[in-house]
């Protein structure tokens, strides 16, 4: 078929679907394949021949003979179809009585199916080579400092040093992981490797989570694809230390979000789209969406499918392209490359005004459409897929084969190991109450102060900016970068500068003090902690101690590591005595740095999936997929049920209602005479905010909610028509005892008779009293219980 046949057709194939083609390819895979020559195929838009006319062109001219991937291109109006690669161009001439092939054995110009649907077929003549993977990593780049995106990872192959490219920091809340290909890393507990500043340094291990296929119809739900693995190729690096890594692109910039495919989004709008990766081996590739499911292979009565071919991108309309005199008007670029060395290289979609002619707000691809997923940045790289092979597929008679990318989709790797990318170290963390939440709370704390000490409140509102925000930054910031921020508000220095932080300052025992699951249930106690602790005795650290003894992670029946332990009331205990000592020795600049902190983690006590051990889904009710690897073995997967509802709850429903927020917190009430005598009655009231936090939302409530409505489009406004009005009640409770632990702390110290000045700390101060060690230092569960004070 060529363009006067699409002239002349009475089909509208323009309004083929994705799943239109994958029903006809699927039904007439197995005879396509065995005519003479066809190799692959896929499914995708028509390639039209670069010397045929343009619609209403004043001279109409179509050409005939071989269609390369040289010689041809996707246009803006290049209909549906699927494709067949072969690896010879046969003329027609050659079929029929007396020629070179039986008449039946031409590869069909329309694929017909039972309902009446009829589908083009575009062949496309592309021999295939072999083509090795891996490769030794003489000459390429190595990193001075950080280690990343586009940068090597070495292992050792059968005596032979090999290298492949990292594809991105990814995290499963607990740990950090460097994502790259399965055959790369290996089996669990290998040692992988690189190289910084010139020395070779081990970065980690195989970790056990991997991914090598999978069956289609698992993948992409209600699809058909009868015995057909989708490969993935994923494996994780267990690194051994966050120092030497860093979560930015190769180019120095922070990705956008993730490209959420799947089949109930998954469109025909992606082929054309420009994308870019950068291998350790080939640097900066620019390439193209060629066709998406590329059946590269058959073996044992299976089919293999990748899901994106990429390869070169067409000049056509490229403004970079122009004045180079490399290649003529509306020629598909001959310059990219993809080479050994290359696997696992991160693919990303590039912004929008990249892909096609859209210079509007308006967000249409290239085709004329609106974008599958409106919900990212228009203007960032946002990560679409991992490399994990290539073919050497031919490309015209004078210059041989040029090499194609095989990619899997990014998110089905993700869900497949139970991961989300990190884009930069304060973005994406499942276990952040979002800066929102923080800044506004602590901003709020402030404003409710009683008035009953007019030091504190002068004091603490000279430092509203050093603790804080005004309402103005509250509504419009992005809060990117705080976790390379030389300076980070004390109501956020918790997570973005003791946790998460890259500044140098992250402490090891600092993530337990952020949550705690209350309703983690002991057999041996027959309690969770919300019951024990209506016994205020049991508000003891080596009685939590023991209790986590008597307990084991949900999931997988694991001892729950120290690490995991949390201990926020006690956190909340260790810095109300701290607070009272700055206040009886007149250390107003230490007070007001303990004050701005403690908010944080009062924060977090309010919120009802910090709270629980339905922090992140339900592991109660797991969901485990099976994982074919290509030795023969299989795995499992496991992951709880509405994993992702933390940050949909905590991060997308408060900051898409933030006006709310700050208008509804404004009525929390002042403390009034009401104390607490010390550090032990601090925890105490922490405490109870957890059970009525729990009594308020129930956090099976908010994994309900999140189940019912799987798509993220329309989710903040699901999750604040039915939990707004109480997440600002639990919120203003949250204010109520900070203010009130704020005043207590003064009185029990004598603020009003010691504090002499109440000037604001510099940003350079409060950070050096933050950055000391020694300044209420992170511990565990099972330390700090010596350094609290009791009655």
């Amino acid at each position: 078929m060529d363009l006067r046949d699409y002239q002349q057709s009475a089909n509208n194939y323009d309004q083929l679907s994705l799943r239109d083609l994958l029903d006809a390819r699927d039904l007439y895979h197995v005879h396509l394949m065995q005519h003479p020559h066809v190799i692959a195929t896929a499914v995708g838009r028509y390639r039209i021949r670069i010397g045929d006319a343009w619609p209403n062109a004043a001279h109409q001219h179509n050409e005939r003979g071989k269609r390369t991937l040289a010689n041809s291109e996707v246009r803006p109006y290049s209909w549906p179809c699927v494709l067949a690669f072969v690896d010879e161009w046969v003329d027609e001439k050659h079929f029929g009585e007396g020629a070179r092939y039986d008449p039946d054995q031409i590869v069909p110009r329309t694929l017909y199916l039972p309902d009446g649907r009829r589908v083009p077929v575009c062949v496309v003549e592309a021999p295939r080579e072999a083509r090795t993977d891996i490769a030794a990593p003489e000459a390429m780049a190595f990193p001075v400092n950080n280690i990343g995106n586009g940068f090597p990872v070495l292992a050792r192959v059968q005596e032979q040093e090999r290298a492949a490219t990292i594809a991105c920091l990814v995290s499963d809340g607990h740990r950090t992981y460097a994502l790259t290909n399965r055959h790369v890393t290996g089996s669990e507990g290998e040692i992988l490797r690189s190289r910084l500043n010139g020395k070779e340094v081990e970065i980690g291990v195989t970790a056990p989570a991997q991914c090598d296929r999978l069956a289609f119809a698992e993948v992409y739900d209600g699809w058909p694809g009868k015995k057909v693995y989708v490969n993935v190729d994923a494996g994780l690096i267990d690194v051994d230390t966050l120092d030497i890594w860093t979560a930015k692109l190769r180019t120095g910039e922070v990705m956008g979000p993730l490209v959420d495919l799947s089949a109930d989004n998954l469109t025909l709008s992606l082929i054309g789209c420009r994308v870019r990766g950068f291998g350790a081996a080939s640097g900066l590739m620019q390439g193209e969406l060629q066709a998406l499911f590329y059946r590269y292979k058959s073996l044992g009565g299976f089919e293999y499918v990748a899901d994106f071919l990429i390869g070169p991108r067409s000049t056509q309309n490229m403004e970079q392209e122009k004045g180079r005199g490399k290649e003529k008007p509306g020629a598909l670029s001959s310059t990219f490359r993809t080479r050994a060395g290359d696997s696992g290289t991160l693919w990303l979609l590039e912004p929008l005004q990249a892909n096609g002619d859209d210079k509007g707000d308006d967000k249409k691809n290239r085709h004329g459409t609106r974008d599958h997923d409106d919900d990212g940045d228009a203007h960032s790289f946002r990560p679409l897929a991992m490399q994990w092979g290539a073919n050497l597929l031919g490309w015209d008679s004078k210059r041989g084969s040029r090499s194609f990318a095989l990619a899997t989709c990014l998110s089905t790797i993700c869900r497949e190991l139970g991961v989300d990318i990190v884009r930069d170290w304060n973005l994406d963390q499942v276990d952040t109450w979002g800066a929102v939440g923080h800044f506004a709370i602590a901003s709020r704390t402030i404003t409710r102060l009683s008035g009953n000490f007019p030091k504190l409140s002068k004091l603490m509102q000279a430092n509203l900016t050093i603790i804080s925000h005004d309402d103005a930054t509250i509504l419009k910031s992005d809060f990117k970068n705080m976790g390379d921020a030389p300076f980070v508000p004390l109501a956020d220095v918790p997570d973005f500068y003791w946790k998460h932080g890259k500044q140098g300052f992250s402490r090891f025992y600092e993530g337990p003090n952020h949550f705690a699951d209350m309703d983690h249930y002991s057999d041996v106690y027959k309690a969770d902690l919300l019951t024990l602790c209506k016994d205020p005795a049991n508000i003891d650290a080596p009685v939590w101690d023991k209790f986590y003894d008597s307990i084991t992670e949900i999931i997988d029946g694991s001892k729950i590591d120290e690490k995991y332990r949390g201990l926020l009331p006690f956190r909340v205990w260790q810095i109300f005595d701290a607070m009272v000592g700055y206040a009886k020795s007149g250390d107003a600049d230490r007070f007001v740095c303990a004050a701005g902190v403690l908010t944080h983690y009062v924060g977090d006590a309010c919120q009802p999936l910090h709270i629980s051990y339905l922090h992140d889904g339900d592991p109660r009710k797991p969901v485990t997929r099976t994982v074919n690897h290509r030795d023969g073995t299989s795995g499992k997967v496991t992951n709880p049920l509405g994993m992702g509802v933390h940050a949909a709850y905590e991060d997308d429903m408060v900051n898409t209602n933030r006006p709310k927020i700050l208008a509804g917190i404004d009525k929390t009430k002042v403390p009034g005479n009401d104390r607490v005598a010390n550090g032990q009655g601090a925890a105490q009231r922490v405490v109870e905010l957890m059970q009525n936090t729990f009594e308020t939302i129930p956090p099976e409530n908010i994994v309900d909610a999140f189940l019912k409505h799987p798509q993220k489009s329309g989710r903040p406004e699901m999750f604040w028509t039915l939990f707004g009005d109480k997440t600002i009640q639990v919120m203003q409770d949250g204010i109520h005892l900070a203010s009130l632990l704020w005043e207590s702390a003064w009185a029990a110290g004598g603020g009003e008779q010691n504090i002499k000045a109440t000037k604001a700390l510099t940003e350079d101060g409060a950070m050096k009293i933050c950055g000391d060690k020694d300044f209420v230092p992170s511990m565990s569960v099972a330390q700090i219980g010596a350094v609290l004070q009791k009655a």
